[in-house]
């Protein structure tokens, strides 16, 4: 990190040897690892184009679609690229944003934190997932409206209310939790009574209106499917009518221990330090409550859901997270030099354990280098979700049930193993799920299969309740094929080594 002694040649040097550092961790991700879940299913569903999807809005699923159009490919390497892009952009704007309100030397150690999280590194940073784009245009917006943290700003122009409109508009229609921020930044300006004047201008409204219009296209698409997706995002983050409180608060503890691995112990403790030390002090600055503002809403609304469920997610308040960085950075850059000497310390060993983890982490998903000599590893090292499963559409090739000209096909019980299989097999294949949880695949044109060909039926083969797996499928089937006979699995491989398996049964017409 930089010293105290600060130039613009050296700062410039620091923020892209941390830029640039992150970086080939990004890239060195999206060489090693297969797509996950969630990116199988974002490309997947990207080839239907829609104004919305039943699970979030649609702009990361436009931007996959443009993508694989442009450069006629879907590999994983090809497709995450725009995202780490993005994902530079995002850096530089953190930088800019911090250092505008605390100084170079502030701003080199936000990113510097920024970038060795593992959730903004990796999720938010290069994979195929609607959180990169958000972050990207929330920081644009919020970068716009910073001129609203200077005491002696009394009036922003209409202009640039309507930009932070279209950046807010842009960040809604990649991610419904987006609106969280925007009530951050009403917050601020109810906040102070010096700020509630801007509440009355014009400006304001305009920016709300065009992150309407920008957002549209998802109302309506919500309108005319039944309200599907908010829905499910709402049903999402409460899962229980009847309040269980052991349950819920394994839940919260669950919640906070995956807010400690993607940020990683020394930010959280920091961040949680932060927040305390500002809400208990008087003399917050003005840009301190516009940053706590933006920061507490998400963080506050999604943990405290988190005592209302299930099953929440430890990324849902990371939105929040991100405007904490400046604080960081700031305190950071505020330390004596013996606290600094430490803070360096603390700053390389975190980066070298995630760098290490990164690197053996990539390294193992790809070839199961780790537990290799484990003959009993197979049950709890279970990388298969972060595979490709490519395995799949050569073993069918072989078999004969692909042909070039005629997709088939092929149901699965569940969207995860539809995603996986329906991104390996591409354009060779029309893949449905049967089931209650569908997600989008619930909405994709219904298919008859010729009654002269089989369909087929495929999924991972679980570990346990096979039978009742069997079962299910003659349940949903029975009605439409007489016959459902099991075909000899398929292996996929890890490393060149027999890993897991998919179940694949042949389903005949009367």
């Amino acid at each position: 990190m930089i010293d105290r002694t600060i130039t613009p040649a050296r700062v410039a040097i620091v923020v892209f040897i941390i830029i640039f550092s992150a970086v080939l961790a990004r890239f060195y991700g999206a060489a090693m690892l297969g797509l996950g879940v969630d990116e199988s299913y974002m490309v997947v569903m990207a080839r239907h184009p829609s104004l919305s999807y039943f699970d979030h809005p649609p702009l990361t699923f436009w931007i996959v679609h443009v993508t694989a159009w442009l450069t006629g490919s879907e590999a994983g390497f090809v497709l995450r690229t725009p995202f780490i892009a993005m994902s530079v952009v995002s850096t530089l704007l953190l930088y800019q944003l911090t250092a505008r309100f605390y100084g170079a030397k502030a701003g080199a150690w936000a990113i510097a934190w920024f970038s060795i999280s593992p959730f903004f590194l990796l999720s938010a940073g290069s994979w195929i997932v609607p959180d990169g784009p958000m972050m990207l245009f929330l920081l644009v917006a919020a970068s716009l409206l910073a001129p609203l943290s200077d005491p002696n700003t009394t009036h922003i122009s209409k202009m640039r209310w309507g930009i932070a409109g279209l950046a807010f508009g842009l960040a809604l229609l990649s991610k419904y939790m987006a609106v969280l921020s925007g009530l951050g930044v009403l917050l601020f300006l109810l906040s102070n009574r010096t700020t509630r004047p801007l509440l009355r201008s014009a400006g304001l409204y305009i920016a709300v209106t065009i992150a309407l219009l920008v957002f549209s296209p998802v109302i309506y698409w919500n309108a005319v499917n039944g309200w599907q997706s908010f829905g499910f995002q709402l049903s999402r983050s409460v899962s229980s009518s009847d309040f269980e409180p052991v349950v819920h608060l394994i839940n919260s503890g669950r919640m906070l221990l995956g807010q400690l691995a993607y940020l990683q112990p020394v930010t959280l403790i920091v961040f949680l330090w932060l927040l305390l030390r500002h809400f208990r002090s008087a003399e917050k600055t003005r840009a301190d409550r516009y940053l706590l503002c933006l920061a507490i809403v998400p963080i506050v609304v999604f943990n405290a859901v988190a005592l209302l469920s299930r099953n929440t997610l430890p990324h849902w308040p990371m939105a929040g997270y991100l405007f904490l960085f400046p604080l960081l950075g700031s305190w950071f850059a505020s330390l004596k030099p013996t606290g600094a000497a430490t803070a360096k310390r603390a700053f390389a060993a975190s980066a070298g354990v995630i760098f290490t983890v990164v690197v053996l982490g990539g390294l193992h998903f790809k070839t199961g280098v780790l537990t290799r000599s484990l003959a009993s590893a197979a049950r709890w090292d279970d990388t298969i979700r972060a595979m490709d499963w490519f395995d799949v559409r050569e073993a069918l090739h072989r078999r004969g049930f692909l042909q070039e000209d005629e997709p088939r096909l092929i149901y699965t019980l569940n969207w995860i193993d539809g995603a996986k299989i329906a991104y390996a097999l591409g354009d060779q294949a029309h893949v449905r799920v049967l089931g209650s949880d569908q997600r989008h695949f619930g909405l994709l044109r219904e298919l008859t299969s010729d009654p002269e060909r089989k369909v087929l039926v495929a999924g991972l083969l679980p570990f346990d309740d096979w039978e009742e797996r069997l079962r299910r499928v003659h349940a949903a089937l029975a009605g439409s094929y007489c016959s459902i006979t099991p075909d000899e699995p398929i292996t996929i491989n890890r490393g060149g080594l027999p890993y897991r398996a998919l179940f694949l049964l042949s389903a005949s017409s009367c």
